[in-house]
């Protein structure tokens, strides 16, 4: 009954059963029904056979090519499929074959070729926005970027929420430099509902990041009604609300960021994200200290921060330095900086931190292999580490080296 049924399906789905020797059909079949359920080695070793008594026959080539794309071996499926698209280029099912095998390839123009021919054979049942999508793909993929914009806006006709070819249109639109249409379309694309909250941040994110000031200078105010429309669709995802932050960083609206701290630290204890939470508290304690001025609060943050996450190593090393600058709780400092040298034994502005610390303590001598540390990971390209070092040098009676580097972080301050 299985063979009877497989030998139907095979002749609505077009194959030819072409003459073949006796016993030829049955074996076709068995080979079928092995592929049916799975079986592909066994299928193709019944294939290989019938290709080698027949190798023009374009059904026994289809199968083959399936099971051996099945199995991985892609050059192979794609010589039998091949074969049998040119023994019968009409058949819709050899086409959508070739399609997929060339999907897998990663083989975008080619694989966007077939599907294109797929549409024009059968646009009843391959004209979706998918296919049309996949085609504009592969024309952006071989830079024909007008073609490509119309497949979009295609599939966007027949689905103005189809989210692969609303971003497809996107990126195409800012790779062609019409930048008012590509914002245009990227709201479209932020509104959707059908996309998820973090695949809209994570592109704004990453348009951010390779944007220059002059481009900002322009659609700075627009970048930024994004995130808030973003901000206001998914309050949330904290992604969204990280790059609000780093907008207000830009403007320099210090009242804003720690507004947007509170914001971030908030939903992280809600979410109950410990990381979110110290991350959120560290940039708020770093503001207070630095654009601030109030350092109580900045002390009173990085404890908060510390609550939260006891071995975050930026707070920490903040924290200690901060306290070293002020001359005070010098063994406390010593302490959290003495942790940050154990998670991150080779960060050049940890070993200074501590190795500063040990100085502060009177204790030149063992500040000093800290420092030679920090020489060898990128402690030469800090004015500070170099200005610390030689005064620990100095203490230690190393005039003349100490002078070397006194010589150095001047250079650098220049």
């Amino acid at each position: 009954m299985r063979k009877l049924l497989l030998y139907l399906v095979l002749l609505l789905a077009g194959l030819s059963l072409r003459a073949q020797e006796p016993g030829s059909t049955d074996r076709f079949l068995t080979a079928t029904a092995e592929y049916a359920e799975g079986h592909y080695a066994q299928a193709r070793a019944i294939l290989q056979e019938l290709n080698r008594e027949d190798p023009g026959d374009d059904a026994v080539n289809y199968y083959l090519g399936l099971c051996e794309m099945a199995l991985r071996d892609l050059d192979a499926a794609e010589r039998h499929l091949s074969q049998a698209v040119q023994a019968d280029s009409t058949n819709t099912w050899y086409v959508y074959a070739m399609a997929s095998l060339f999907d897998a390839k990663q083989d975008q123009i080619s694989a966007g070729r077939y599907v294109e021919k797929l549409i024009k054979m059968n646009p009843g049942l391959y004209n979706t926005p998918n296919t049309l999508s996949m085609v504009a793909d592969s024309k952006v993929a071989a830079r024909q970027d007008s073609v490509a914009l119309r497949y979009y806006n295609q599939a966007l006709e027949l689905d103005p929420e189809y989210a692969p070819a609303q971003l497809g249109k996107t990126e195409l639109l800012r790779r062609m430099g019409n930048f008012p249409a590509f914002f245009t379309s990227l709201e479209d694309f932020v509104r959707n509902g059908g996309v998820r909250p973090e695949i809209k941040s994570n592109y704004l994110t990453v348009m951010m990041d390779n944007i220059d000031s002059p481009f900002y200078w322009v659609w700075g105010d627009t970048i930024n009604r994004l995130v808030d429309l973003d901000r206001e669709l998914h309050p949330e995802d904290y992604a969204i609300q990280l790059l609000k932050l780093r907008m207000l960083y830009i403007k320099q609206d210090w009242e804003g960021v720690l507004q947007q701290c509170d914001v971030m630290a908030d939903l992280a204890r809600s979410q109950g994200d410990m990381d979110h939470l110290a991350e959120a508290l560290s940039i708020a304690g770093d503001v207070w200290y630095q654009e601030m001025g109030d350092k109580k609060k900045a002390y009173e943050t990085y404890e908060q921060a510390l609550k939260a996450d006891p071995d975050r190593t930026s707070v920490l090393n903040n924290y200690a330095y901060y306290l070293s600058l002020e001359g005070k709780s010098l063994r406390k400092a010593l302490k959290m900086s003495a942790r940050t040298i154990e998670l991150e034994p080779d960060n050049a502005t940890y070993l200074d931190t501590y190795g500063w610390l040990l100085y502060l303590l009177k204790r030149p001598k063992d500040a000093k292999p800290y420092f030679k540390h920090a020489m060898l990971y990128g402690g030469k390209d800090s004015a500070t580490v170099l200005e610390h070092y030689s005064k620990v040098l100095e203490a230690l009676g190393e005039t003349d080296l100490s002078l070397y580097y006194k010589n150095l972080a001047e250079q650098k301050n220049k």
